[in-house]
């Protein structure tokens, strides 16, 4: 995960506030309301916090896990209230039973072997209360044939950050960009590059996942349904199961 430790600063800086400002809206309508209040939630691939953070402002108890040792790092800084760990989406265990777990922005899809997507919800069902519920969303087919890792650039005094080389193979479902990296630090440009990849996988495919791990049906909401319009919300979905 060092490609993404790199890009942490940045993600901390300039995406999670982005993203969680339009889909924090719909997990309040199609998930949150049904969380206990004061309840112990799971945040699956927390990044730097930002979502532990608006929910533990509403009185919820935070435990989040990232693969990033820099990811966590800023989470921890970000929301000392919660609780952070370092881990593998597809190694996490814990003792804790939950009252309801939530990944977002595509976190799932950077799970990139189908077997590991199954034990990582194996994992969840696992660390969940019977009858919790699950919500993430899942980028589908349609955000990796259009506009996904299109090229882009953000350019600061300190600080530059571009995007190129997104492609998508339809034959293996896989998708790729490489994000180069410059920050001034101490007077010295430091640059680091990160190959982002990500797998396409269907609803079928996500359905038969959950279920072997003890899920009950899948419920769908398409994010455009629900405001988040643009490149954010194109081929976007959020499911939202419940721990049978």
């Amino acid at each position: 995960m060092a490609d993404y430790d790199d890009f942490a600063w940045f993600y901390n800086r300039y995406w999670n506030e982005e993203f969680h400002s339009l889909a924090f809206p719909i997990l309040e309508r199609i998930w949150l309301a049904r969380v206990p209040a004061g309840g112990r939630i799971l945040d699956v691939c927390c990044g730097t916090g930002y979502l532990a953070g608006l929910l533990a402002a509403r009185g919820h108890r935070v435990t989040g896990f990232d693969a990033s040792a820099g990811m966590i790092g800023y989470a921890r800084e970000n929301v000392p209230a919660a609780e952070f760990a370092v881990c593998p989406a597809g190694s996490f265990h814990s003792e804790t039973r939950y009252d309801a777990a939530v990944s977002t922005f595509d976190s799932l899809n950077h799970i990139l072997e189908p077997n590991e997507l199954e034990a990582t919800f194996h994992n969840i069902s696992r660390a969940l209360q019977p009858g919790a519920l699950f919500a993430f969303d899942i980028l589908l087919e349609k955000a990796y044939q259009t506009h996904w890792g299109e090229a882009f650039a953000l350019v600061r005094d300190d600080h530059v950050l571009t995007i190129t080389g997104a492609g998508y193979d339809f034959r293996t479902r896989l998708a790729s960009c490489t994000i180069t990296m410059f920050r001034l630090i101490e007077g010295q440009w430091r640059r680091s590059d990160s190959l982002i990849r990500e797998r396409c996988y269907t609803v079928e495919e996500i359905g038969d996942a959950a279920s072997q791990a003890g899920f009950g049906e899948l419920t769908c909401y398409d994010a455009r349904d629900f405001g988040m319009a643009g490149q954010l919300g194109e081929g976007r979905t959020f499911f939202v199961v419940r721990r049978r």
